[in-house]
């Protein structure tokens, strides 16, 4: 059987693992002609920590990433409006994890043979032939029993599969950087989220030398930076904020600081057709306000393995797949898109803090142990 994976992103290569670990091979096909460095930090919350620890990963991550003991959401002199020490790990321990995502990228590659991974084989179109799938790259095509989209948000083969799909733009922009830069004592071992006039700034070590950061405003889609202005504009919007702030993204090169327009997918009805499945982003794309992105396509990647071993036909199975997610992916999207809006507006502001303010403890952290837990049976 020829798995075919579009996608060496963080889901793609989660699922490959997976499907290993049940012996069962597939092919990462990844437009880029090499893995480089790229991207900035990443938030990995307990539920994705499990299913890296199912893959023998947890000890590498922990030795290059930075445990959090606290995440906070603060004002913009960096003061908790509630401090979230209860929520920052579940009931076995596992703690929200900072990481750099181009060193989590290099774990899961380290962790495959290479030569499931093919790279420079951007997608094109797909064909059926028989009962095969005939995958067009840029410069060959090659035929699969079992394609799985783990190609983004813009996938490609989303838009074949289903043409009427389409994103939706939150109004806001994202700005993401590392900074070579020491926190001080009183930092470390924390995230921060600080929110301003309609203006978020957030960060944590990802070593001891290293600090990623995001910042969002309000802004137009599709909009470009000009380098050479861009941190002076970045520190004007932050002027206001806790001195650090403003230190972090002065010790940034202005060209690694990457943009992003913060959109999601709006809700598909089905993620696959016959022998075809989208997971991921490419299924279920989400704003990044409760740092369940990378999250939610790792889980896809562990469900999407436990099931291949007990189901026959593809149809069985990615039915069962998406009734074992759907649920638990809309109430991400759906919360994190609400959160979002809510953050960048004066009256939303108002009522988030005084919901969180008011909200026993005890509440929040039932809430997230649920958010937490992983699909572990299957009939």
């Amino acid at each position: 059987m020829d798995i075919a994976i579009i996608g060496g992103g963080i889901a793609g290569l989660t699922t490959a693992l997976a499907l290993k670990k049940k012996e069962i091979s597939s092919v990462i096909y990844e437009r880029a002609d090499q893995m480089s460095e790229v991207g900035a930090g990443i938030w990995l919350q307990p539920n994705a920590i499990k299913v890296l620890h199912d893959l023998g990963l947890k000890e590498k991550i922990l030795e290059n990433a930075i445990q959090l003991d606290r995440v906070d959401i603060t004002d913009a002199q960096l003061k908790p409006f509630v401090k979230g020490a209860a929520v920052v790990q579940d009931s076995e321990g596992n703690k929200i994890v900072s990481i750099h995502r181009a060193k989590l990228q290099q774990i899961l590659i380290e962790a495959l043979s290479m030569d499931c991974l093919k790279l420079a084989h951007e997608f094109k179109s797909l064909s059926r032939n028989s009962n095969k799938i005939v995958l067009e790259f840029e410069h060959t095509s090659v035929p699969a029993d079992i394609v799985l989209a783990a190609d983004g948000i813009n996938s490609k083969i989303r838009k074949q599969l289903f043409p009427h799909s389409s994103l939706r733009h939150s109004g806001q922009t994202c700005w993401r950087g590392v900074a070579k830069f020491k926190l001080p004592e009183e930092f470390q071992n924390l995230g921060r989220e600080a929110w301003g006039n309609n203006v978020r700034f957030g960060f944590s070590q990802v070593s001891n030398e290293l600090v990623y950061w995001f910042a969002v405003a309000k802004a137009k889609p599709f909009e470009k930076d000009d380098n050479s202005k861009l941190k002076n504009r970045l520190n004007q919007m932050f002027e206001n904020f806790h001195p650090i702030v403003n230190q972090i993204i002065g010790s940034t090169e202005a060209v690694k600081i990457i943009r992003g327009d913060l959109m999601d997918l709006k809700r598909l009805e089905k993620w696959h057709d016959h022998n075809i499945c989208l997971l991921g982003d490419a299924a279920h794309a989400t704003t990044p306000n409760m740092g369940q992105g990378a999250g939610q396509g790792i889980e896809d990647a562990y469900v999407l393995a436990q099931l291949f071993s007990q189901y026959k036909t593809t149809d069985k199975l990615f039915d069962k797949f998406e009734k074992l997610r759907r649920e638990k992916v809309d109430y991400v999207v759906n919360n994190s898109w609400r959160f979002g809006k809510m953050a960048h507006n004066s009256a939303g502001r108002v009522i988030l803090k005084t919901m969180m303010k008011l909200t026993p403890e005890s509440v929040i952290s039932k809430q997230l142990q649920k958010l937490y837990e992983i699909e572990t049976y299957f009939d």
